[in-house]
């Protein structure tokens, strides 16, 4: 197993001193990723407007911070900008922008639009071929400014890396304490990648377990729902959302039954669940209305917390059969069971990797609970935590270059993100516990 060294190696080369502004760091898995120098200076308000002086400072703020998660660039200074002639004053200097090391320049303005609206004129540079790589314009009311900052910054990474992830957002279930009694409160939430502008999804009951996919145009919703707590017709059941404004429809929800753990097939037809039948729990799957449930594992021991892989012909899940929790692999059909993990102990929480041939998956290890993954060409496990509280629920970004889980290290389960490199590790949330994260790609 490979250790932590990784990220610390891929830290020490990427030291912020002048002669090293261009550095070729180390995923997890050992591949060098490039990064390039990106200059991004202040954007001016060259025709005023009601807010828009705030929401110019917010568009930049905020598109500089994607650019950095991102984990392909890094921001000039603002130290070594202001050496640089004003980009705005007369064409573009390219031979003193080079001087500074920049590989790429984004030029903005902000002007007024019609009506509320103002108006973002964007360029973007490359500096080496003296060429235009975008010039649009951009049309939002002020307060929309950080969504804005988020599809502009979609554009540059699309246009210059062909990926995509500024836009997209976060479902995750919210833990909190509801009204005098204190009794506890699960729900679903929503919210932008980086954590802000969250809104619930779910009220008045107990859910949890999400699973959501993007397709076309709209996001399909699957979650857990647990009916009748306390009593003896307690169930766990799920329910969909064939859109985030519909009304839940009731899938499995029947009086005393248990099935839980749902997962939305990429194609959007089909959903795995885990169910208890007969005092065994076994993966199930069925059409995406609740219909023909068919059984795929079937063993003595518990299989449970199935996922799909990203073109929907293979299922990784958990299993004790062998004596501890493992996590295996199955064709979409059940057959060919293939055991993955045999390193540690324990392993669960399975997530297959968009776009890479990787999996994220949580190991206990030295006593605590971290999130690893194993690159399945080579069959390497690489770990991404280390000592930190527990940390679990990995979900990859749509770009299949962050991974979001969560974690107890502040004494309250938040959701935290890391690019797979180790780089830039951050919280998102800070209230109440928040717990499975799922990422779902953007508009």
């Amino acid at each position: 197993m490979r250790s932590w060294w990784l990220v610390l190696l891929s830290v020490m080369m990427c030291t912020t001193s002048f002669a090293q502004d261009r550095e070729v760091v180390l995923r997890l898995t050992g591949e060098p990723v490039k990064t390039e120098n990106m200059a991004i200076p202040d954007f001016p308000v060259q025709e005023d407007g009601p807010g828009y002086q705030e929401a110019a400072k917010t568009l930049v703020e905020v598109l500089r911070r994607d650019i950095v998660n991102s984990g392909v660039f890094r921001l000039l200074s603002p130290e070594r900008i202001a050496l640089m002639a004003n980009p705005h004053s007369g064409p573009i200097d390219f031979d003193q922008w080079t001087s500074v090391e920049a590989q790429f320049l984004v030029v903005g303005s902000i002007k007024r639009g019609e009506g509320e609206e103002m108006r973002v004129e964007v360029r973007l540079f490359e500096i080496a071929s003296q060429g235009q790589v975008l010039a649009k314009a951009y049309r939002s009311k002020p307060r929309l400014a950080r969504k804005m900052a988020h599809k502009i910054a979609d554009e540059i990474l699309y246009l210059l890396k062909g990926r995509r992830f500024a836009t997209s957002r976060l479902i995750y279930a919210y833990e909190g304490q509801r009204g005098a009694d204190q009794s506890i409160l699960k729900e679903l939430y929503i919210m932008d990648y980086d954590g802000h502008n969250a809104l619930p999804l779910t009220k008045r009951g107990i859910s949890f377990a999400p699973s959501a996919i993007r397709k076309d145009g709209e996001t399909l919703l699957a979650y857990s729902r647990f009916s009748k707590a306390g009593t003896i017709d307690a169930s766990y059941g799920i329910a969909f959302k064939p859109t985030l404004l519909s009304r839940p429809k009731p899938l499995l929800d029947q009086a005393g039954l248990r099935a839980s753990a749902p997962a939305i097939s990429p194609d959007g037809k089909r959903i795995l669940f885990s169910m208890a039948n007969e005092g065994n729990v076994d993966i199930y799957v069925m059409d995406i209305n609740g219909n023909d449930a068919f059984r795929l594992t079937r063993h003595p021991a518990v299989d449970t917390n199935p996922a799909w892989s990203p073109g929907g012909h293979a299922i990784l899940y958990t299993s004790d059969r062998t004596g501890t929790p493992q996590v295996y692999r199955m064709d979409a059909d059940g057959l060919n069971n293939m055991r993955l993990t045999r390193e540690n102990p324990y392993n669960d929480s399975a997530a297959w990797n968009p776009v890479h041939d990787y999996i994220a998956y949580v190991s206990r290890f030295e006593n605590d609970f971290d999130i690893f993954i194993m690159d399945l060409k080579s069959g390497n496990n690489y770990r991404v935590t280390s000592k930190q509280g527990s940390n679990e629920d990995p979900s990859w970004s749509p770009d299949g270059e962050q991974l979001a889980f969560t974690s107890n290290r502040t004494g309250s389960w938040q959701i935290y993100m890391v690019n797979l490199n180790g780089m830039n590790l951050r919280q998102i949330t800070n209230q109440g516990n928040n717990r499975s994260p799922v990422w779902v790609a953007g508009e």
